[in-house]
C-alpha cells in the first residue's frame, strides 16, 4: 500500500512541476512576442518619419560609403 502511496504523491508533484513550467514557458512566450511587436511598431515609426521615405523614392543617404582599411 506505502507504494501505491509513493507513486501517487511523486505524480502528483511531477505533475505540479510540469504545469509550472508550461505556465512559465506561456510567460515568457507572451513576452517574446510583446517585445517583437514594439519592436515592429518602433520599425514603422522610424520608417515613417525618415526624411527618405517623405521625399523621393530613391532615396540616396547611405549609397555611397567611403570605407578605408
Amino acid at each position: 500500500m506505502s507504494s501505491i502511496t509513493g507513486l501517487s504523491s511523486d505524480f502528483g508533484s511531477q505533475s505540479l512541476a510540469l504545469a509550472m513550467t508550461k505556465r512559465a514557458n506561456d510567460e515568457q512566450g507572451q513576452q517574446a512576442l510583446q517585445l517583437l511587436q514594439g519592436a515592429a511598431q518602433s520599425a514603422q515609426q522610424i520608417q515613417a518619419a525618415s526624411p527618405a521615405a517623405k521625399g523621393s523614392a530613391t532615396g540616396s543617404l547611405g549609397a555611397n560609403i567611403d570605407i578605408q582599411v
